[in-house]
């Protein structure tokens, strides 16, 4: 399972972390403090078990000549300590018959399940039954005369109090309080990043003012400051470049007059039976003359956008009026080319906008949708108001279905779509996109059914107060 949130890899790491810590520190303490406890334990249970076993020996040995289950003072002594300890005492001869006991029920102990726990020392062998090694039992040799008989002792304590769970406890404890520190540290962490990146994703999409403010001296501040410093160079170098633009498109106005007037005069010049040939190249002149013309005025409108974005003046506008005067100006460009313009516009269609900026939109797409539609094509203008402050407005020609790549790059500066004849200067859409941006709105391309749409999602800006 892979995570894409940084704060959910962080605190998964640091959790992990902890978790491993936790493990190894309870580790070391069973290994050091643990085994510690265990050896002073044995000690101890081993020397209790030797008084016991000197004091039963005395007593066999005071007499001698009395079998041991006859032996009142050994089982007097035995009783004794049963009932002060509570404990299940036996005795069984070398072939491991039952001698005397201190209780009724059975005493067998099935001593195989407690080799794990056994510590064998001076003949004595102990085994304990828990972990905790609070109940055991044990066997001890005696002497009965010429032969060996065993003591068995079982000696089962209910313990209710459990230090080590205590102990455990708080670790786990200690691991929560910590786990929940880290939350707000990773928060701390991921959040810088995240206000870097977002900075960082406004300074792409053209908000070349944008920067970050992250305090401190550590790694992510100083990533920070190297995004400030390259931010700074950016906008140098790209503000540099726009104004360098907008100075040669200006420059270049005057020598392409002096172009546009002296070939007008050579055409004054000629006689109207004169050379067919030179009349063509003049009028070819006069033709690369205006397609230059307009090239620059749009290069100057670009760079206009870029350097010095104006306040919106924001004013009703009437769409379906609007939508009437673009129709009126392009009659004579629809003529020519024998186009139909079909008009869907459904209600009253007025919404708060920049006039000469929407003016300029519309202007730009009807004149790219007339430039690139073919003879007899159709051009479909609709226009809806599905929400009190949102106007979609598309435009549709007849065309061929574009590629994803000439959809992507279709507003791109100088971007035009490869055709026998490329009517345009690829700086139409680029200059529609930037208006729009301007207007708080968006534009999509996208291939439809009758040919190539664009739709805008205008944005209601509310009347200034």
């Amino acid at each position: 399972m892979k995570f894409k949130s940084l704060y959910t890899k962080l605190l998964l790491s640091f959790l992990c972390i902890l978790f491993i810590t936790i493990i190894l520190s309870l580790l070391l303490f069973i290994g050091t403090a643990g085994r510690s406890f265990r050896n002073t334990l044995d000690n101890q249970s081993f020397g209790k078990l030797k008084i016991f076993q000197a004091m039963i020996q005395e007593k066999i040995e005071q007499m001698p000549g009395i079998p041991l289950n006859e032996n009142k003072e050994v089982k007097n002594l035995l009783h004794s300590f049963s009932d002060l300890f509570n404990l299940k005492i036996w005795v069984t001869s070398w072939d491991d018959t039952l001698l005397l006991k201190t209780f009724s029920t059975p005493g067998d102990i099935p001593v195989e399940k407690k080799k794990k726990y056994s510590v064998m020392k001076d003949g004595i062998n102990l085994y304990y039954l828990s972990r905790r090694h609070i109940s055991y039992y044990a066997t001890l040799p005696l002497k009965t005369g010429n032969t060996i008989s065993t003591l068995h002792i079982y000696l089962f304590a209910e313990h209710s109090d459990k230090p080590e769970a205590l102990f455990h406890l708080g670790l786990l404890s200690i691991g929560i309080i910590i786990a929940v520190l880290i939350v707000p540290l990773t928060k701390i962490i991921t959040n810088r990043i995240k206000q870097l990146n977002q900075s960082a994703l406004e300074f792409a999409d053209g908000n070349l003012d944008k920067r970050i403010d992250i305090k401190g001296q550590d790694e992510i501040a100083e990533l920070g400051n190297s995004f400030n410093f390259m931010a700074d160079k950016l906008e140098k170098m790209i503000q540099g470049k726009k104004e360098l633009t907008a100075n040669i498109s200006h420059e270049l106005r005057s020598p392409l007059t002096r172009i546009r007037v002296s070939n007008e005069m050579i055409q004054d010049k000629l006689l109207p039976d004169g050379d067919k040939d030179i009349k063509r190249y003049v009028k070819n002149i006069d033709h690369e003359i205006q397609t230059l013309d307009t090239l620059i005025e749009k290069i100057l409108m670009m760079s206009k956008l870029d350097l010095q974005e104006s306040a919106l003046s924001i004013e009703p506008l009437d769409f379906n009026r609007m939508i009437t005067d673009l129709e009126k100006k392009f009659i004579p460009s629809l003529e020519q080319k024998k186009l139909t313009l079909v008009k869907d516009t459904k209600g009253l269609l007025i919404l708060n906008m920049d006039k000469s900026r929407v003016a300029a939109i519309l202007l730009n797409l009807m004149d790219n949708a007339v430039k690139y539609t073919d003879e007899t094509g159709v051009i479909e203008i609709k226009a809806i108001k599905p929400e009190n402050d949102i106007l979609i407005f598309s435009i549709t020609n007849t065309y061929r279905p574009l590629k994803p790549l000439e959809l992507k790059k279709i507003f791109e500066p100088f971007f035009r779509i490869e055709t026998g004849i490329s009517p345009g200067t690829g700086l139409g859409l680029s200059i529609v996109k930037k208006l729009i941006t301007q207007c708080k709105s968006q534009i999509t391309a996208k291939n439809s059914k009758t040919g190539l749409t664009f739709e805008i999602r205008f944005q209601d800006q509310g009347l200034p107060y």
